[in-house]
């Protein structure tokens, strides 16, 4: 492996993860080599069998010359919602259930490397919450965001009262309130608003995470809120989900 790009440990650590778990699928993408016997693609995939320790199979291609590189990993790579359906792995997938199961999964945590095998684990284990808060609240530009649906997701496990959840969902999208025991879901509509997209990038994620949560309770409680001010911790940690 003497010409290649630079390893990044990340990749080959998510891959190995996958192998070592039994996560890992038959991958039809070859190892392949140069005609002078460097290896031309496949470095990632051969450091995860060695971290991983396991056993795997792959088509071998040898003779590549060096002019073949310009082309190796240039097409168009699938997305997980593509591979899930493709595969029937679950065709039900979207980039909003995605985000969203990863974001109940994360909680405030701001960023982590998952592989698709780890999304889709995720996903499984969080269908229900996301889907019903995916149901619930109507598109808003800078209010429906996987920060909002993973938070609304963690109230899911814990309130019981869905039909009040489903309220603060209508009223967080509309701005529409009956009165000052719904003001906290206007006061959390107004913030997003005014911060626009800044809300889901990684510096603001936890803040912004932790104060919807804490909307939610003071909505559910009744609570009057006409200013949204930072909290310390989850309102909803995942730990805490009720049985259902």
């Amino acid at each position: 492996n003497n010409n290649n790009r630079n390893l990044r440990d990340g990749v080959a650590e998510q891959y190995a993860n996958d192998m070592r778990n039994g996560n890992w699928t038959q991958c039809p993408a070859s190892i392949s080599f140069y005609d002078d016997g460097d290896l031309a693609d496949g470095q990632h995939r051969l450091w995860a069998i060695i971290e991983s320790g396991t056993t795997q199979r792959f088509p071998i291609v040898r003779g590549l010359n060096r002019q073949d590189g310009l082309n190796i990993n240039t097409g168009l790579s699938r997305t997980i919602i593509d591979n899930g359906r493709i595969s029937g792995l679950d065709t039900e997938l979207s980039h909003t259930l995605v985000a969203a199961a990863r974001a109940v999964e994360l909680g405030a945590v701001t960023t982590s490397r998952q592989s698709n095998a780890d999304k889709l684990v995720v996903v499984t284990k969080h269908r229900e919450a996301c889907t019903w808060a995916i149901n619930h609240l109507p598109f808003a530009k800078n209010i429906r965001n996987a920060i909002t649906l993973g938070a609304i997701s963690r109230a899911y496990y814990v309130e019981t009262d869905h039909e009040k959840l489903a309220r603060y969902c209508q009223v967080l999208a509309t701005g529409f309130a009956d009165g000052e025991h719904e003001s906290a879901a206007v006061a959390m509509r107004n913030y997003l608003l005014a911060k626009g997209a800044l809300t889901t990038h990684h510096s603001l994620w936890r803040d912004t995470f932790l104060k919807v949560q804490s909307s939610i309770a003071n909505f559910m409680k009744g609570r009057k809120l006409t200013v949204i001010r930072g909290v310390a911790e989850e309102t909803y940690p995942l730990k805490k989900r009720r049985a259902v």
